[in-house]
């Protein structure tokens, strides 16, 4: 589209809002129209739909810790704002062998993260109330939902944000390898 284009680094503090804000957050403020931004997100569709799965795996540290939490007996569940379709994509490749449930990217008429009323939905279906919830993330967005749901909020440090952002955002517990959280179970 004749856009300027960031250095790689400068992406991860695009992502956590959703494809539409991550458009308005890349694009220069002149080029931000309505249009132009729906137009990007369009293409995105498109291109991740594509290559999805390319460049794409689990954290390290990641099976492990979620067949700890399954033998220890707790529940799992995923809220992301990418688009629902996709994060089921993702989830149904890379995570099949968890039950996850449910698992909810950005959908239609449904609030995304920060907004609470996805969580407050996963609190209902699973069964667990809020006082017994550790939301795990490792954005700004992630900790905000959290306190938006009045749940617990865990930042992970080996993702996208820095350390420094997820404790000004108010992050409960500081997580920096996934295996941690297990100790922190225990603690909470």
């Amino acid at each position: 589209m004749g856009l300027p284009t960031h250095p790689h680094e400068d992406y991860s503090g695009f992502i956590g809002s959703g494809v539409v804000v991550l458009f308005e957050r890349a694009l220069p403020e002149i080029q931000r129209s309505p249009q132009t931004i729906r137009e990007c997100a369009a293409r995105f569709v498109d291109s991740y739909n594509r290559h999805w799965n390319q460049r794409t795996k689990p954290y390290d540290q990641i099976p492990e810790l979620l067949d700890a939490l399954l033998a220890a007996g707790y529940k799992l569940a995923i809220l992301s704002n990418k688009p629902d379709p996709f994060t089921k994509m993702c989830v149904a490749e890379y995570f099949s062998a968890y039950p996850f449930s449910p698992v909810f990217g950005q959908r239609e008429g449904i609030g995304r993260k920060p907004d609470p009323q996805a969580v407050h939905e996963i609190n209902k279906l699973s069964g667990v109330p809020a006082a017994q919830t550790i939301f795990v993330g490792d954005t700004t967005i992630d900790v905000k939902t959290a306190k938006n749901a009045g749940i617990c909020a865990a930042g992970a440090t080996w993702g996208y944000w820095p350390r420094e952002e997820l404790v000004l955002s108010g992050a409960d517990f500081l997580v920096d390898h996934p295996l941690e959280l297990l100790s922190l179970l225990t603690v909470v």
